[in-house]
């Protein structure tokens, strides 16, 4: 049986429906933060030596801080390098996730995480690391998870 070939359109119809399928499997889409919440992360900028990064989350009804996640590239005052930990400080069901992305690219793929869910707040996870070539980009999110549902911040970067 002969096939004809395809035209220049269905073809590209093909290769759309074909590069729609990959995109849609590789992993669910993070929300981002419901109105009535926002983030920011500090100090901002970049650091040349020793770099801590915190990020927080807040409800904007009265600026209540609902977490918060910590990104420590190197070692200080005891604490690990290339290390990430959450806090979750409001009693209100929803647990408080700190994630990295370790050389990031498009789509972000968490390497490392630090959770609090299945934990009464206030309450803090120790410290997730694990050794990290020096000055590596690393992207960070906050995320606030309940079940399946999770709502994050933007992508923070910093170096490690």
């Amino acid at each position: 049986m002969l096939r004809k070939a395809l035209s220049p359109l269905r073809a590209a119809v093909i290769a759309l429906a074909t590069t729609a399928v990959v995109v849609a499997a590789q992993g669910p889409a993070q929300a981002a933060l419901p109105s009535g919440y926002w983030s920011e992360m500090n100090p901002t900028g970049s650091c040349s030596t020793s770099c801590t990064k915190n990020i927080y989350i807040y409800t904007s009804g009265n600026n209540t801080l609902v977490g918060w996640g910590q990104f420590q590239a190197d070692p200080e005052g005891g604490l690990p390098g290339d290390a990430i930990m959450a806090c979750d400080e409001l009693a209100d069901g929803w647990g408080i996730e700190m994630r990295m992305d370790i050389n990031p690219t498009s789509p972000w793929q968490t390497d490392r995480v630090a959770s609090t869910r299945g934990h009464n707040s206030p309450w803090c996870t120790g410290f997730q690391t694990g050794d990290i070539a020096e000055d590596t980009l690393v992207g960070l999110r906050m995320c606030i998870v309940q079940g399946t549902q999770e709502y994050c911040t933007p992508t923070y970067n910093a170096r490690t």
